[in-house]
């Protein structure tokens, strides 16, 4: 599969992980047992350093398992200030 876009194991829905080659039925597995801070936490799903080696060589990164939009400015989150928008009208 060709994609433009890097495709992130804690981020990505689980439909995304089915469709690369070097993950393929180890979808669910990967999804169920996130967060992955190393590379070796992917042994929780079952795949030994053979399988690790593909999915990395796929282009596959692990993405950071707390990064979304939470904290980014207009996002309702705090946006990096101390106070957020917390008791402000």
């Amino acid at each position: 599969m060709s994609r433009d876009t890097t495709l992130y194991l804690n981020l990505a829905p689980v439909s995304d992980l089915a469709n690369e080659a070097a993950i393929g039925d180890k979808a669910d597995a990967i999804v169920q047992n996130r967060p992955y801070h190393g590379w070796s936490d992917l042994k929780r799903t079952g795949l030994d350093q053979d399988g690790i080696d593909r999915i990395k060589s796929a282009g596959v990164e692990l993405g950071e398992p707390s990064s979304g939009p939470i904290g980014e400015p207009g996002s309702g989150g705090s946006g990096g200030t101390p106070g957020g928008n917390l008791g402000k009208a």
